[in-house]
């Protein structure tokens, strides 16, 4: 991370790491999302909504890295370490990992929320890389943020049909388009929402977050319990079933 990307992050909650990934490693990772995406969108198909997906509209897949030696290998490539460890600190642990693949005109915007207004935990803040694994244009539904919302810390969110919401406030936002082989990293505790994807194509993105290892749930202030993914500052391989 260079100076810039630091300031970036604590000032104004998140940075774009532009051409820090490979184009074969996010091949991979996408042919790896695609095969767990069509699985799910198959059970979707007798469920209609399960959660916050939707069959035939959005899709939210969880826990791939510890089931996909290839994203395994992704999320403790150098750009990752460098970030948590330089963010988090030295003992990191996977808070979370899932594909999105947000289908060709879906007309529904995903609301502004906090990640932390899912799993709350101590320490409030956490890293989120989101990947896309092709060229994110602003007609395809890309994360928009809210700079510096960050500084308020953790917010209360209200359920909706749609996700948890944070704010319902007149401002519209930043978009952030991203190309194949760059990121967006930011806190946990930035305002961020997704447009609607109103191109040809489906949205496809990963992705994982990273917390603390000695990271605890807010209310209930047991251990967190996620797989460590890199210790004194060196990347731990996730054992795979």
């Amino acid at each position: 991370m260079t100076p810039e990307q630091l300031h970036g992050f604590r000032e104004e909650g998140f940075f774009v790491w532009q051409d820090c990934l490979s184009s074969s490693d996010v091949d991979a990772a996408r042919v790896a999302c695609d095969e767990w995406d069509a699985d799910h969108e198959k059970s979707l198909a007798s469920s209609i909504q399960e959660g916050i997906s939707r069959v035939g509209e959005i899709a939210f897949t969880a826990h791939l890295a510890e089931k996909t030696p290839t994203l395994s290998r992704l999320i403790t490539l150098p750009p990752f370490v460098d970030i948590v460890t330089t963010l988090i600190g030295d003992d990191v642990s996977l808070y979370w990992d899932q594909s999105v693949y947000k289908r060709s005109e879906t007309a529904r915007e995903f609301p502004w929320h906090q990640d932390n207004g899912y799993t709350p935990i101590i320490p409030d803040e956490y890293v989120t890389c989101w990947i896309p694994l092709e060229d994110v244009t602003l007609d395809m539904g890309p994360v928009w943020v809210l700079p510096k919302s960050h500084t308020k810390g953790p917010v209360e969110h209200r359920q909706t049909p749609w996700g948890q919401q944070c704010y319902f406030g007149p401002e519209s936002g930043q978009p952030v388009p991203v190309q194949k082989g760059s990121m967006i990293v930011f806190s946990s505790l930035l305002f961020h929402r997704s447009s609607a994807n109103v191109s040809t194509k489906t949205r496809r993105a990963y992705i994982v977050q990273y917390c603390s290892a000695q990271a605890r749930h807010k209310d209930t202030q047991e251990p967190f319990n996620r797989p460590v993914v890199i210790s004194k500052g060196v990347a731990v391989s996730l054992r795979q079933p």
